[in-house]
């Protein structure tokens, strides 16, 4: 069991290519089902972040393949790279 505060401060990794994504911004919850959908992520080191056109990241709960002490390792394909404007 983990709190979500703790999560939130787990670098992410995308493990089909090594690009660290950030660190979680949201988290997507199924109300109905009672169990996280998607975790969020905006990549602030983006150059465009600051214009609200960086990159944004959806990943949903089973792209997740480890949880570590440090880091969220996902496996991830650049499909689920959103617009900002999508969110």
């Amino acid at each position: 069991m983990f709190k979500i505060s703790d999560i939130m401060e787990k670098e992410v990794v995308n493990i089909n290519n090594g690009k660290k994504l950030g660190f979680i911004n949201d988290i997507e919850l199924d109300m109905n089902e009672g169990k996280i959908r998607s975790l969020i992520i905006f990549n602030e080191n983006s150059k465009m972040y600051l214009l609200g056109r960086g990159e944004c990241y959806s990943i949903l709960w089973n792209e997740i393949v480890k949880i570590g002490c440090d880091t969220i390792l996902v496996n991830i394909d650049q499909r689920v790279e959103l617009n900002s404007m999508d969110i």
